[in-house]
């Protein structure tokens, strides 16, 4: 059974009124303190077996300081396509994952980060109110009733072949980046800040699983940040090699080497809370599918905010559409908190 459509309307306009009361007085020249941008990283399954580079300031870590942080993002996707030569993806399922991400500070401008996440895939529970959401505001459904709801299933085939599955209802390791940055240029009044990252990852997910592709993926980027009163800007642009699976040899297909675009902002609300968004584009996990469920672009809006939970923690929370609804999750919800040692 499933909530009238005039109650889920209603409970929508309760939670909008309700957080409107809660919203936290807004104040003239808060203190400067940077707490974006949101770290966030695509949650598609393939995409999330080979490196991935977070959203991050092009300021490095104090020397000798270390920085803990801990995310978690949510996601529920839909994808089922069918196209030429016997290709299926079905993306059917939601993931959890939780990263302990660590950064080092090893000189005056320069650290080091290392990402060890595990994924959790289920059948999950968010369809029903994604649908609910979809017909409120007149979306398409994307498909949503061509299959049962609240199920699981997450495989790719093409020519009668399966090249990509990822096992559920068990917390599997992802592969780990490893993550050099240096801070190239100083922030001045005219100029941004810029930083060289590069990076590898370290192929501890399992192949069999869907949790990692078995190689060494290795990536390099540039960095940029500027802050004007009180709005902090920050961008990226990131190229990276990824390895192809064992499981893609011989059908034919192979992965998809590419740019990501990272942009952020963030608005300091009051000493205590930041406002941030973010649009973070990602190339397909491949070129071989030429349907639109595995071969287009994830284009994630990040929406948030982060507060101040001491004078060396923040934590933040939000969540992430794709605007591009092709290949990426439908909704993913984040939550995260880092503290300095």
């Amino acid at each position: 059974m499933h909530p009238p459509r005039s109650h889920a309307g209603a409970l929508l306009l309760s939670l909008l009124a309700g957080g409107c009361a809660l919203i936290p007085e807004h104040t003239d020249d808060p203190r400067p303190r940077i707490r974006g941008p949101i770290p966030s990283r695509v949650q598609e399954p393939i995409k999330l077996g080979t490196l991935g580079f977070r959203p991050r300031r092009a300021a490095t870590q104090r020397p000798g300081h270390v920085s803990l942080g801990i995310e978690s993002a949510y996601s529920n996707m839909f994808q089922n396509g069918t196209g030429d030569g016997l290709q299926e993806v079905i993306l059917d399922g939601e993931i959890w994952t939780n990263t302990l991400v660590t950064t080092v500070g090893i000189s005056e401008r320069a650290d080091v980060e290392l990402d060890l996440g595990l994924l959790y895939a289920s059948n999950g529970f968010l369809d029903g109110l994604i649908e609910d959401y979809h017909h409120w505001f007149g979306f398409p459904g994307g498909g949503r009733d061509e299959r049962p709801r609240d199920n699981y299933e997450m495989h790719a085939d093409i020519g009668g072949r399966r090249v990509y599955q990822l096992t559920p209802y068990e917390f599997e390791l992802l592969d780990t980046p490893l993550v050099f940055t240096e801070r190239v240029v100083d922030e001045d009044e005219r100029t941004p800040a810029i930083a060289l990252r590069v990076g590898v990852d370290l192929p501890t997910g399992s192949q069999a699983r869907g949790t990692g592709n078995g190689g060494w993926d290795w990536g390099a980027g540039l960095l940029a940040e500027k802050t004007l009163g009180r709005w902090s800007f920050t961008g990226a642009l990131d190229w990276v090699d990824a390895k192809r699976p064992s499981s893609f040899v011989g059908s034919g297909v192979d992965v998809y080497d590419g740019f990501d675009v990272q942009l952020g902002v963030e608005y300091r609300w009051n000493d205590e809370l930041s406002l941030l968004t973010g649009l973070v584009l990602t190339p397909p996990a491949t070129r071989q599918f030429t349907i639109k469920e595995l071969d287009r672009e994830v284009l994630g809006l990040d929406v948030g905010a982060a507060w101040d939970t001491g004078e060396n923690s923040v934590l933040h929370a939000g969540f992430e559409e794709d605007l591009l609804s092709a290949s990426g999750p439908d909704i993913v919800f984040f939550v995260g908190w880092k503290t300095e040692l």
